[in-house]
């Protein structure tokens, strides 16, 4: 297995790991990847850890597309909070007229 594919691989999942871990802790964040990503938790602790040896094709598709599912899913949750705070804006600048 090449080692960029490894590393690709295992820095997709610490992306996850990092995207969940605000304002909680390691080990939720580890929870919740696994299940994003589909991988057990100790599968997630060695990408994080780059304790990983190989990933087969099958595997790290899976991954790639559970991780793009999970990028979209983020951009609509920013998309929706850029909505709500333009919404307030207006409301507050009406109110101030």
């Amino acid at each position: 297995m090449s080692e960029t594919v490894l590393e690709d691989y295992a820095s997709l999942v610490s992306q996850t790991v990092e995207s969940r871990r605000k304002g909680r802790g390691l080990k939720a964040a580890i929870y919740d990847a696994s299940r994003i990503l589909g991988l057990t938790e100790r599968r997630v602790r060695a990408c994080l850890y780059r304790e990983i040896r190989s990933v087969k094709a099958a595997e790290w598709l899976s991954v790639r597309a559970r991780f793009a599912a999970h990028l979209e899913a983020e951009e609509r949750r920013y998309v929706a909070e850029a909505e709500l705070l333009r919404a307030r804006i207006k409301a507050l600048r009406k109110e101030a007229a």
